[in-house]
């Protein structure tokens, strides 16, 4: 009946094991309307391999490449419907959205910011403490908002400064019009390296060279009422599988790319062309993950923005429902290799599992199964060693196992590279020896009340650790059946050891139902999780999930114990 489930389960997934694109040649032949964020340039040049390779045409759409400029909005464009998909910073979108845009990042391109400050050092700007009162030249297209940061985390704010609208390719900072301006690592700032006075006459600040500044800027946002029409999402996913594509090519054949993209160049640099290209795929993941956005990274923005603008509530609430998976997922891109979840699930796992609420869980369920051990050592009147490792095996021994099985980022095992654990184990024996001690007979080894601490510590490690033994196996990337491996083996693995070590048959190979639970209870956390996948906007999917599965565990194993159910044992007659 579980295998049957299973395969029903299976039957409704979106995943392709090989991430491979099933080609819908119902698609309408409308071209798709790409509006870029800037004329054309190496910026761009992935989109243009994919159109001159056929990288378009091979997954059976029509593109229609438009390019910015000065006096174009590129989101405005596509509000405007004289565009399907545009190329957007998210500080930009952020701020329309606050004014009622209703538009959503379909994929981050760019996954660094490529955003700096260059100061004329002739301006007298050397340092941060020098900018007051100065001019600062940006496009305001979502540039200033990284100004108004940077200058907030340094004890200023805007009105400090005076912000003045800049002419594109660094020409008011190299005629001395502004002491400052933002630029593009990719573009102004190769411009500004080249001009006579070179990096030397220039204070430079990139943004984002730290984790606490610069936002996600080059994203592709579309309309949110086209999320709603089946043919063009898969429009949209065809699009993006392209562009990956002809980004990777242009990563192995960057020469090529270049002049590729020179054809859609009135005139051009070949070699200001080639540096873009080199600069610009230092932003772009062109893997598995390309077109991928972080929600680490977007809530970062978020923060960034919101100071920099001055309104943090109306920018928070603005980025909700501002991004969508769905079309990412539907490209295939990943092809599988972050495990069956989708971003916004793992994310959230992630950071629930980093959260200091589910460490103390952790060391709760560590603490629990130590017990469990000593009270086992205690019933088999061990000595002080004894009681240390019979605390030690079922506490660490099955994470220790399920870590070694699975290597990779799991190597070495967890217990050698946090000694939290080892203390924990240590501080259970101590005190666990000390209480014992003073309860003498009221704790023996053999009473109903002894026999009922040991089930109930018992089963709160195991609901705690079928949760940690999925969440390994998630931030693996592994597939949905291995959160049940590694469930059983962080549950049950120490128990084993424990047996082996003390003369025992397993209990778990005599009938006692005790992987089979933590099994159960990772397929119910997986479809809690794919189910929060379905509803990726909702904030308490994840949590309630967790919840949900460790309740179902610790009170499953309980039931089980007090209506003394087994597992199944086939009769073999010899």
């Amino acid at each position: 009946m579980l295998a049957a489930f299973a395969c029903a389960l299976l039957a409704i997934l979106p995943f392709s094991r090989h991430g491979l694109i099933v080609r819908d040649h119902n698609i309408d032949d409308d071209p798709i309307r790409l509006q870029l964020e800037w004329s054309h340039q190496a910026q761009f040049a992935g989109i243009y391999v994919a159109e001159e390779l056929g990288f378009f045409k091979d997954n059976d759409i029509n593109v229609t490449i438009k390019p910015g400029g000065p006096g174009i909005n590129p989101l405005s464009s596509l509000l405007d419907k004289q565009s399907d998909v545009a190329y957007g910073w998210l500080s930009h979108a952020l701020e329309m959205r606050r004014n009622g845009a209703e538009i959503v990042n379909i994929a981050q391109i760019l996954k660094k910011p490529g955003t700096m400050l260059v100061c004329r050092e002739d301006s007298g700007v050397g340092s941060v403490s020098d900018i007051a009162g100065k001019k600062i030249g940006t496009w305001f297209l979502g540039d200033q908002f990284d100004v108004g940061y940077w200058l907030s985390s340094n004890g200023l704010d805007l009105s400090d400064i005076q912000l003045v609208d800049q002419r594109p390719n660094a020409e008011d900072l190299l005629a001395g019009n502004v002491d400052c301006a933002t630029a593009m690592t990719y573009n102004e700032f190769l411009t500004i390296l080249r001009s006579k006075h070179g990096q030397k006459d220039f204070f430079a600040l990139r943004f984002g060279s730290s984790r606490a500044d610069g936002f996600l800027e080059d994203g592709l946002y579309v309309r949110a009422n086209d999320l709603k029409d089946p043919v063009k999402c898969k429009k949209f996913a065809l699009l993006l599988a392209s562009m990956q594509k002809g980004w990777s090519y242009a990563e192995h054949f960057p020469n090529e790319a270049v002049a590729i993209t020179r054809r859609y160049m009135g005139s051009s640099d070949t070699i200001h062309q080639r540096q873009m290209l080199t600069e610009v795929l230092k932003l772009i993941e062109t893997d598995h993950s390309f077109g991928m956005l972080s929600l680490s990274e977007f809530d970062k923005s978020i923060h960034i923005v919101g100071n920099g603008i001055g309104d943090i509530n109306g920018i928070t609430n603005s980025g909700k429902g501002a991004w969508t998976f769905k079309v990412w997922l539907n490209s295939r891109i990943s092809q599988g290799k972050f495990g069956p979840l989708g971003p916004a699930s793992r994310h959230r796992f992630n950071e629930i599992v980093k959260s200091r609420a589910f460490v103390c869980l952790d060391f709760i369920g560590t603490a629990s199964f130590a017990l469990s051990g000593l009270l086992q050592a205690f019933k088999r009147r061990y000595d002080i060693w004894g009681c240390f490792i019979l605390c030690f095996l079922p506490a660490v021994g099955g994470g220790t196992l399920r870590d070694l099985l699975i290597g990779g980022m799991r190597s070495p095992p967890f217990i050698f590279k946090d000694g939290s654990y080892i203390l924990i184990v240590f501080f259970v024996m101590l005190i666990g020896v000390l209480c014992f001690s003073l309860a003498g007979n009221k704790l023996a080894t053999q009473s109903p009340l002894f026999r009922n601490i040991l089930n109930v510590f018992d089963s709160i490690g195991l609901a705690t650790f079928t949760i940690i033994g999925c969440g390994v196996a998630i931030q693996a990337g592994l597939e949905w059946w291995w959160m049940a491996i590694c469930a059983a083996l962080t549950c049950a693995g120490g128990g084993t050891l424990l047996d082996i070590v003390t003369g025992k048959e397993p209990r778990t190979f005599k009938g006692e139902v005790y992987e089979e639970i933590a099994v159960v209870g990772a397929i119910v956390m997986f479809m809690g999780l794919r189910l929060s996948d379905l509803h990726e906007t909702s904030y308490l999917m994840v949590p309630s999930t967790l919840v949900m599965t460790w309740l179902f565990v610790f009170i499953g194993r309980l039931l089980l114990i007090r209506f003394k159910v087994n597992s199944i044992q086939p009769r073999i007659f010899i």
